[in-house]
Formats: structure tokens, sequence, C-alpha cells
């Protein structure tokens, strides 16, 4: 199985994902809430690129939730930011969410051409490995950076799912994902690693301490969320 390692959103822009699994991490933190608000009952999410696009769908929707961020901070007339942890089984059980995020919902509008598009974070790193093992298709992971720039905390996540499935496969990797693949081999603490990063300091100097704590967790939850038909979902078991 040949995996690629893109380091930022829009690396996918002028690439075709025909025949491919699509994996797209955005750790902090649009896809830590998708599995979160996901695992915690969410009917499905509906990701966008701009703010009016999500305002739209749920005006004609007229149910469901608004949430989103731009420079890490929640749209003014929003339900919800970009925390995880406001996404609690009481606050969104069975509801949609109509989401936009500065990197994690891009990432995915530049991925839609792929055969199947799965969300993963730390929260999952173990679930994503699993189901992309059991397909023979060749995969991408498409790591959502920060500004189009790489970002850390989510190419550390790819090396460790990389890692993870390296254990049941041999795989055939880009040399990004080799690298990354090597840093996670080496790498006991999540936290060490990330608490210089760029991203992971501006959130924390935001006052998103928690929301760090909480998105840095590995494989509390054993689902893989999939884009299919505009909606991320649960797959049917």
């Amino acid at each position: 199985m040949r995996v690629e390692v893109l380091e930022s959103a829009k690396c996918a822009l002028k690439k075709e994902f025909n025949g491919k699994n699509v994996v797209v991490i955005d750790v902090l933190r649009a896809t830590t809430v998708m599995v979160t608000a996901l695992q915690n009952g969410a009917s499905c999410i509906y990701p966008f690129k701009e703010i009016d696009e999500a305002k739209e769908k749920w005006k004609a929707k007229k149910d469901g939730f608004l949430a989103g961020e731009r420079r890490g901070l929640k749209i003014e007339g929003f339900k919800f930011g970009n925390s995880p942890l406001e996404f609690t089984k009481e606050a969104i059980q069975e509801k949609e969410i109509f989401m936009t995020t500065s990197n994690g919902t891009r990432a995915i509008e530049n991925a839609l051409s792929a055969d199947n598009l799965y969300i993963a974070c730390y929260l999952n790193i173990s679930a994503i490995s699993e189901k992309l093992l059991e397909s023979e298709k060749d995969v991408v992971i498409l790591c959502a950076g920060t500004d189009d720039e790489f970002s850390l905390d989510d190419s550390l996540c790819a090396g460790m799912i990389l890692k993870k499935m390296s254990e049941k496969i041999k795989l055939e990797m880009n040399d990004l994902g080799l690298a990354l693949k090597k840093i996670a081999d080496l790498t006991s603490s999540v936290k060490e690693i990330l608490s210089e990063s760029k991203h992971y300091s501006y959130l924390k100097s935001i006052g998103y301490e928690d929301d760090l704590e909480y998105c840095i967790k590995v494989d509390i939850f054993n689902i893989a969320p999939l884009y299919e038909n505009g909606k991320i979902k649960l797959p049917l078991k």
C-alpha cells in the first residue's frame, strides 16, 4: 500500500484522489471537534469552506447548530466555536452541525474527489488505521496545516497513523511520510513535542489550554467518521 502525506490543505488543490482513500487531519481543532461531536451523538456534520455557505445551509434546514471559528475564535452569531469541550451529549445529541473553520473544512473541500474521505485526530488514530487497512486502496493523509503552512500538530498525528499501520503491513511512503513516521517512532509524549509549536502556542495564548489537553489524548474513541453526500457521519455498521 502506498501512503502519501500532504503538509497542508493547499497541497491538495492540484491533485486528484480518485481511486484513493483520503484522511483529513486538523488536530487543533476541527477534526477533533468532528470526532468528539459524532462520538457524543450528533447526527451529522456539514463542513463548509465559507461562513456564508454554512449560514445558508443552516437557514434552509431550519434545524441544528452553526459552529466554527476564524483565527481560533467563535464566529459572531454562531452557537458553537471550535472547542471540542463544547460538544457534549447534552448539547448536540441527535442534532445536525453546520461547521466552517479556517483550515479543516477547507481541507475537506479540497479532497472531495477521494473514493472515501475519513476524519482523523489523535482521539481515533487506531480506528482510522484499521479502517484504512481494510481496503487495498492507496492512501493520502491530508494535514490541514495552519494558513497553508506545515503544522507540527497535524503532521505528528499523520506519523502516528503511519506507525500504527506499519505494525500490520509494509507501506510505501513519500519522503514526508517517512520523516513523520520516524518522528512518531521516537515520540513518547505528544505534549512535549507540540508544546513549542506555532499553532499550539497560539491557542494557548488565547486561553484554550483545556482544549489542548483534550486534543492530544490518544485513542480514546473507536470511530472512523466518513464524509459522504455532503456530510460527515459514522459509517453504518
